[in-house]
């Protein structure tokens, strides 16, 4: 490890690692779900023929590697269903398809919706293979009055082509379909909610014809089809924050500067800001929704969600690329900016709090959690080399931290003869000092403090039952199940029966589990929790408990405290991670019989 100000750099004896990448092309994935978080690349080769390789990196070894058929434009982590163990999905978008890969392995394939053909373009087809040759260049001048961009891809491979290899083609291709597809230029992912970890997620793409979908994986079926603006224009970087069952947002750049905000209840685009200079990095701030930029002339500018310009910060050198880093302990996200030259900056909103230089220009970023650290940025250079930055647990952003090269030996010399005191201790040793002088107090005070947090827990817990005392669930995030119950046998021993019923159409519920909760004084069970299998659409799933009545041992007959009442048992069905009951349900026992 490199000390480096507020970061440590990983270095090791094993060959650095070397791949070229941008930034879209970057994802961190639990690809073996063993809580190890890998680092996945696509590494993309420009030679005589463009290939790419996806590729799976254990810290800074080469683990796994996947040859892909085309070059990646986007590649992203998702997970797209809440079974357990929960096995993440790698997509990689690829012309007007997503691949799908478990476990580095094609897994499903996804292709964006047709486009309509111009008929201009159908009638030059279906003439060519039965004109003679000579009347070829009369046809193709047809297809050249056409925009190219709405041309089949067979039609634009027809005009890099020349004539003898032209009239191969058509003869070859005569009798081939004429379809038309909008290729992926971006794609992100979109949380369905947040209140699970590692929730479900959908994908976002973003075609070069304008088109925003919103794809859920499972079944392939598009959710949300929204439009950058009312005339095609070609997005460049796109961004999202939100959940898909609250509200979302979608900010797109375009090729031509402008840059669209798109929000759930809308399916067309709103222009907030128009650039006159291209755009090399677009980002969407989680807490307050601010929009920020960086541009080919040497500026950072924030931009609120109306379009008002909110603060601008000029930079050094021209930026290269951007990335968000999200520092929850810290309770702050800062900028970090690529500079061409190898200088990274990190910003808190105009402010700079934290540099380093690298040897050669960054060109692509990641921010996340990688192997078992929480705080790790990865760096791709313009040489293809690869640089991992772990963020030390001491580190501060503070404006006016950052001090000039030649200010650093003499603060550096302060700072060794002055010892700080962290202010965690200060509060501890403050707080520590105030019981020593009022000890019954300060008892006294905690005790109050105690039980009135276990009352508020207490009356939370029975509205929360109570309030779902139901045999149907009323969440409407999930999938909708029925519960139904029955009770066989005259006691002391009875044999409860649960039966579940999945009353959604296509949602699968998965997660769930059974509690049982009775008055021990009672009642006794064997066996009280009980963890369901996925519940498909139309399938019950049917489950039994033994319960048997506590008896008064001199008289085999059950206790006086035992009441038409208070003779029930309290069925709760859950969801793994969810604090609230789906359904809380009270079932009356029977009396039971003597013992002798």
């Amino acid at each position: 490890m490199i000390i480096e100000g507020n970061w440590l750099q990983v270095e090791t004896d094993d060959p650095t690692p070397q791949f070229n990448s941008v930034n879209t092309c970057l994802t961190l994935c639990d690809v073996k779900c063993d809580n190890y978080i890998r680092l996945v690349v696509a590494d993309l080769v420009m030679e005589d023929e463009p290939k790419a390789k996806l590729k799976v990196y254990r810290g800074l070894k080469l683990t796994m590697e996947q040859t892909l058929p085309g070059l990646p434009a986007a590649i992203e982590s998702l997970y797209i269903d809440e079974t357990e163990p929960k096995t993440p999905i790698i997509a990689v978008a690829i012309a007007e398809s997503v691949l799908f890969y478990r476990n580095m392995k094609p897994y499903f394939k996804y292709v964006v919706p047709e486009l309509e053909v111009d008929e201009v373009e159908k009638e030059v087809w279906r003439k060519l293979p039965v004109v003679r040759a000579e009347q070829h260049a009369t046809l193709l001048e047809l297809l050249k009055n056409l925009d190219r961009a709405k041309l089949t891809r067979k039609s634009q491979k027809l005009f890099l082509l020349n004539d003898e290899e032209r009239n191969n083609f058509i003869e070859e291709q005569k009798d081939g379909p004429l379809t038309r597809y909008a290729s992926i230029v971006s794609m992100r992912c979109l949380q369905r909610l947040s209140s699970d970890a590692n929730p479900p997620s959908y994908l976002v793409l973003a075609l070069e014809n304008g088109d925003i979908l919103i794809l859920e994986p499972q079944s392939f079926s598009v959710l949300y089809k929204g439009k950058t603006t009312t005339f095609e224009t070609t997005p460049s970087i796109m961004d999202v924050q939100g959940t898909y069952e609250m509200d979302f947002r979608i900010v797109i750049a375009t090729r031509y500067g402008g840059v669209y905000l798109l929000r759930k209840a809308t399916t067309e685009g709103q222009e907030i800001i128009k650039m006159s200079e291209p755009l090399t990095g677009l980002m969407l701030l989680p807490i307050d929704q601010t929009v920020i930029i960086s541009s080919t002339d040497r500026r950072l500018c924030c931009y609120s969600k109306k379009g008002k310009q909110l603060y601008n910060a000029p930079l050094s050198a021209v930026p290269i690329c951007m990335t968000s880093v999200p520092l929850p302990h810290l309770g702050l996200t800062l900028i970090c900016v690529a500079l061409e030259g190898g200088l990274v900056q990190f910003y808190m909103q105009k402010y700079l709090v934290d540099e380093f230089q690298v040897q050669s220009t960054v060109v692509a970023m990641l921010y996340g959690r990688m192997g078992l650290e929480d705080c790790v940025l990865s760096l791709v250079t313009i040489e293809g080399e690869l640089i991992v930055k772990i963020l030390r647990r001491v580190a501060v952003f503070e404006p006016g931290t950052l001090v000039s090269d030649k200010n650093k030996q003499d603060q550096k010399t302060t700072d060794e003869c002055i010892l700080q005191k962290p202010k965690k201790s200060s509060i501890f040793v403050e707080q520590a000092a105030r019981e020593k002088q009022n000890p019954k107090a300060s008892y006294g005070s905690f005790q109050t403090e105690l039980w009135r947090l276990r009352l508020t827990a207490a009356r939370t817990t029975l509205d929360a039952l109570q309030s779902l005392e139901c045999t149907i669930s009323s969440d409407i995030t999930h999938a909708p199940v029925k519960l139904s119950a029955e009770v066989c046998g005259v006691g002391p021993a009875f044999r409860l029966y649960l039966t579940i019923h999945n009353l959604s159409t296509y949602k699968m519920a998965g997660n769930l589990k059974v509690l049982l909760h009775a008055d021990r004084r009672h009642y006794t069970m064997v066996k009280s929790l009980a963890k369901l299998p996925s519940i498909l659409p139309g399938i019950p799933i049917k489950i039994d408990f033994e319960v048997v009545a506590v008896l008064d041992p001199s008289t085999k007959l059950p206790p006086f405290s035992l009441t038409p009442d208070n003779s029930h048992i309290r069925v709760m069905l859950v969801k793994a991670l969810q604090a609230k009951p789906l359904i809380a349900a009270i079932i009356a026992m029977p009396a039971s019989e003597a013992d002798f």
